[in-house]
């Protein structure tokens, strides 16, 4: 029995001397919750992720110059349109997604093509420092999503880089 009144003893003094932490005692007594490191708690409309940006800091794009900006938007449009037939038959395949992008006039081996879930063909063009992503969904008739951004910081082109710190 005395093993057992020493361990007890031993945890109620280890849960005595260590506390939540999170109040602090004031000057009349009366307790007041710590205040989060960001200023903000989730209670107050702060970030209930509050290291988001810095978990995917990896995932940054580099700034395109105004030239590419424009020509990047014009770059989406002529897309959009090209892929517009294989959306609206909701045929789209890896495959056929390719060809209509060879077709428009994008060079071997600045197009990639992958697939999303049983639906959804994914597609990247890159054309030196621009890279136009996008989908075509397979369920929603007609929808063709692109856009247009710089090449990704952590060196893999216009490839969304995986992973994390």
């Amino acid at each position: 029995m005395t093993f057992v009144r020493r361990t007890a003893a031993l945890l109620l003094t280890a849960s005595a001397l260590t506390g939540c932490g999170t109040e602090l005692v004031s000057d009349g007594g009366a307790a007041s919750p710590a205040p989060s490191a960001s200023g903000q708690g989730v209670e107050q409309g702060g970030d209930a992720n509050p290291h988001y940006a810095e978990n995917h800091a990896f995932q940054s794009t580099l700034d395109l110059s105004e030239a590419d900006r424009v020509r990047g938007e014009a770059e989406v449009k002529r897309v959009k349109r090209g892929l517009a037939a294989l959306a609206e038959g909701q045929k789209s395949t890896e495959d056929s997604v390719f060809h209509a992008l060879h077709a428009l006039g994008y060079p071997d081996g600045s197009v990639t093509t992958g697939t999303f879930g049983p639906h959804r063909t994914s597609f990247t063009v890159t054309l030196g420092t621009l890279c136009v992503d996008g989908s075509l969904d397979g369920v929603v008739n007609g929808l063709v999503n692109a856009e247009a951004h710089g090449r990704y910081m952590e060196g893999t082109g216009c490839v969304k880089p995986r992973g994390g710190h």
